[in-house]
């Protein structure tokens, strides 16, 4: 994976982190996959906390590993493939958890024959699996079958949840799906990726009220580089529904994402005079700038990094 090289930037940022982190951290959406492609490498636990390392030290850390989105595994014999290296990282490492692959024509009988070891505990869509060209614009249940939710439902699952448009949230019809299978599944957890991919700040704003109702409408903080987003979802969902997350190894890019006009915008660490300077620094420093303005205490801090997700996963 990508060398961590210290600059001294990098050795500034990680003291600051160092001193703000709890000692117990549960990464609530990080990937790992089986295949080799141009997206993300082979990708096990043990890579994941080797590149860690640098920001954990010797705290706990545990992981939800979200098989990453791949077109390959729309073949079977591959979406098999990478039910089984899951299940072999989870008798690796277990006191992790998992999330399986879940396709746009899925039935519940496709879905529950890959549940087939204890801790997979979510299942994962992606836009990609849409059947249609532009699938950045794909409605919700054009790629997350409602199979996922029975399932989900009847088994305590979580689903994790990209949005798409540009809109991300504050779209009606994603919001409006949002809230209407919130209530129709109440035993299913859906994490909203990426504060309700919230890289555009505003997308959450006056829209994010509306789901306070529905408390088993979750969100993860994971490659959120800017505190707005994260501090207004705190500020009206508040701290019990809300996780920590990395998107690893996406977090090992250099850059940040920013909030520009009503868009957002990837700036390369090229742009700038810092040798390393990587999402994953970004996000730590923004969830430090996010838990000082809105004055979580250490407790909530620690549900954050750690205790709201145990308690997700292990229901």
């Amino acid at each position: 994976m990508k060398d961590c090289t210290i600059s001294k930037y990098s050795t500034e940022a990680l003291k600051i982190i160092d001193d703000f982190l709890p000692e117990k951290l549960f990464d609530a959406h990080m990937h790992i996959s089986h295949l080799n492609t141009a997206s993300c490498s082979y990708t096990t636990f043990q890579n994941y906390y080797d590149d860690i390392k640098v920001y954990s030290k010797n705290r706990i850390v545990r992981c939800n590993g979200i098989v990453f989105p791949e077109a390959q595994l729309k073949n079977p014999a591959e979406m098999d493939n990478s039910v089984k290296f899951v299940c072999s990282q989870l008798d690796k490492y277990t006191d992790n958890v998992a999330e399986i692959m879940v396709l746009a024509t899925d039935t519940v009988a496709d879905i529950e024959k890959r549940l087939v070891h204890k801790n997979i505990r979510g299942l994962k869509c992606y836009c990609i699996y849409a059947k249609r060209p532009d699938n950045m614009y794909a409605n919700i249940e054009e790629y997350l079958p409602e199979a996922a939710w029975v399932v989900a439902n009847e088994k305590k699952l979580a689903i994790t949840l990209h949005l798409v448009k540009d809109e991300a949230l504050s779209h009606p019809n994603n919001l409006n799906y949002i809230i209407k299978m919130a209530k129709k599944y109440p035993d299913a957890i859906l994490i909203l990726a990426h504060a309700a991919r919230a890289f555009a700040a505003w997308t959450v704003f006056d829209v994010v009220d509306k789901l306070v109702p529905y408390e088993n409408v979750w969100f993860d903080f994971s490659a959120i580089c800017e505190s707005p987003a994260m501090l207004y979802i705190l500020k009206k969902i508040g701290a019990k529904r809300c996780m920590w997350g990395t998107d690893y190894p996406i977090c090992l890019f250099d850059g940040k994402a920013v909030s520009i006009a009503d868009k957002f915008h990837w700036i390369p660490a090229a742009d700038l005079n810092f040798n390393t300077w990587n999402i994953m620094t970004e996000g730590f420093m923004a969830m430090r700038q996010t838990a000082i303005l809105a004055d979580l205490n250490k407790s909530q801090i620690e549900d954050i990094f750690y205790n709201n997700a145990n308690k997700l996963f292990f229901r």
